[in-house]
């Protein structure tokens, strides 16, 4: 037990030590800081919970509104626990360490499963403690209740961690020491961003006609039912909670079950998984063949390949950019889907003085909501000494990398000013104005993030995730974004007669300007700071 402890507690530490360093932060209090930024994206679960816990007040079963948070939040746990499971097991660079301690298969196994626990603890607590507190606390104090869900707020994690794990670690082995290592991880985001956004829909749909709500959940054929048999935790858990003992003991012993199971198999999925997985080499692209040409090609066009090529032969990197390049066709796919909007709703006569706005801001999503400037120097990682080397200006290294952004983002903003402007009402000088928004914002921020990651470079990332997605550069990049935002609702309120069109070009203006100013300082006061950075 001791041994358990210990490695548990050094587990712990340096999940958390490399989650701060991933975010970049050079400051102990904020690299403590930042921890709690994860927390900030579930907030709005408190307004959603309380919706949800006032209808099924209504209609005088409160206690329903533990077995549907606690469903969502198992999903939730589940999805999140797989890309988490994955990171502490096979990328953590440890095995070479732990397998030479004095510890037993089942100890290394259990003491990664605790950090992730802590985790994914602070998850249940934000999601299924919410609604725990509202049953025990919103129409008076409940203490026998609160225990009691204190107790299965603690257990909440347990089942789809563990089941998550059980799943995980046989996968890893059949595609132990292959080149497609980062699969489970981009399906564990996909799932997660799926699952996000369905829940986000069905909510909105839920505050908006809370009377169908009442409705739905009043029939006595309804979806308690069919939770109650699909998933019977959630029935047995809601019933401990309001002190059913027989329920407490058959979802305490559910639990328990997982821990045993994961322990008489512990020493198998170790020696199986573990073992096998190398951690340290990549042993799938030994004997990977490729083509060598001997053709003479333009310099500038070889780097951008290789920035272009970093992107498109990275799953990791190549999820995250094109997820954020077209997030509003996947919101729109997600709204039809949940019949909340059709393609009719953009040609009511309502929304045709906001057109040129709509369809600007959904071509400019690429580069407005994407920031591959702002880890184009992160990406190389440890590869980034290379182009420090080449036969190569520092000018056209730096040229290079803002021009393969804007390839690559402007080249997105194309794709959706084709997909989308046959939906609008919109001239030809509507859709001609709003591409050269594009255009101008494209050059600006390309430039702009830049400066970002000169100032704040970070190559030595442990995943691929940490790079794009873990990193504080990221969250800093929409700081400018915001202000250019708030000048544009500004020229927009205070220049509310003379047209969109009018609007757009004085705001392609600006960005022009914008760009300018930064072009100046990546090529002058940051030049030196690329030229000095540690390699």
């Amino acid at each position: 037990m001791n041994k358990l402890y210990a490695l548990t507690k050094i587990q712990i530490k340096d999940f958390m030590s490399k989650y701060s360093q991933q975010l970049n932060m050079k400051s102990k209090l904020l690299s403590k800081l930042i921890i709690i930024l994860p927390l900030l994206i579930f907030l709005p679960a408190y307004e959603i919970i309380k919706q949800v816990y006032v209808s099924f007040a209504a209609i005088g079963m409160p206690e329903l509104t533990l077995t549907y948070v606690y469903v969502a939040a198992t999903i939730l746990i589940f999805i999140t626990a797989i890309p988490l499971v994955i990171s502490l097991f096979f990328y953590s660079k440890d095995l070479s360490l732990i397998a030479t301690l004095p510890v037993k298969e089942d100890t290394i196994i259990f003491s990664k499963i605790a950090a992730i626990y802590v985790y994914l603890l602070g998850m249940a607590l934000l999601l299924f403690g919410t609604s725990v507190g509202f049953y025990g606390l919103y129409d008076g104090l409940k203490p026998v209740e609160l225990l009691l869900g204190i107790l299965g707020i603690v257990l909440t994690p347990v089942m789809p961690m563990i089941f998550a794990t059980l799943v995980v670690i046989p996968f890893m082995t059949f595609i132990g020491g292959r080149k497609n290592r980062n699969l489970m991880v981009i399906v564990g985001n996909v799932l997660l961003i799926v699952i996000i956004l369905g829940i986000q829909v069905l909510f909105t749909r839920v505050q908006m006609d809370p009377a169908s709500l009442q409705n739905y959940f009043s029939s006595s054929d309804g979806i308690i039912a069919l939770v109650g048999h699909k998933f019977p935790p959630s029935v047995w858990l809601t019933k401990m909670i309001t002190k059913s003992w027989l329920d407490m003991l058959y979802y305490i012993l559910l639990n328990l079950g997982f821990i045993v199971l994961l322990k008489l198999t512990a020493k198998h999925l170790y020696k199986g998984a573990m073992l096998k997985y190398n951690q340290q080499t990549s042993q799938g692209n030994i004997n990977k063949k490729g083509k060598v040409s001997y053709k003479s090609s333009s310099k500038r066009a070889l780097l951008i390949k290789r920035h272009l090529g970093i992107i498109v032969h990275n799953p990791t990197f190549l999820l995250n950019t094109v997820m954020t390049m077209f997030v509003p066709i996947l919101l729109f796919g997600i709204y039809s889907l949940m019949g909340l909007m059709t393609l009719d709703t953009f040609k009511d006569p309502m929304f045709k003085p906001y057109a040129i706005y709509i369809f600007t801001g959904i071509i400019s999503a690429p580069v407005l909501m994407g920031s591959l400037s702002t880890t184009v120097i992160t990406r190389e990682g440890k590869t980034f000494w290379e182009t420090r080397v080449l036969p190569i200006s520092i000018n056209e290294n730096l040229l290079t990398r803002i021009l393969s952004t804007f390839i690559a983002s402007f080249g997105a903003s194309l794709i959706l000013a084709i997909a989308t402007f046959w939906i609008f009402p919109l001239g030809l000088i509507d859709i001609l104005l709003s591409i050269a928004f594009a255009l101008t914002a494209t050059l600006c921020f390309s430039t702009l993030d830049l400066i970002i990651n000169i100032a704040r470079p970070f190559l030595n990332w442990s995943n691929p995730t940490a790079a794009v997605k873990n990193n504080l550069n990221v969250m800093i990049s929409f700081l400018p974004r915001l202000a250019f935002g708030l000048v544009g609702f500004v020229l927009f309120k205070l220049l509310p007669s003379v047209g969109g069109q009018f609007v757009i070009a004085v705001f392609s203006v600006i960005l022009i300007i914008g760009f300018i100013a930064s072009y100046a300082l990546v090529f002058g006061r940051y030049r030196m700071k690329f030229i000095n950075m540690d390699i």
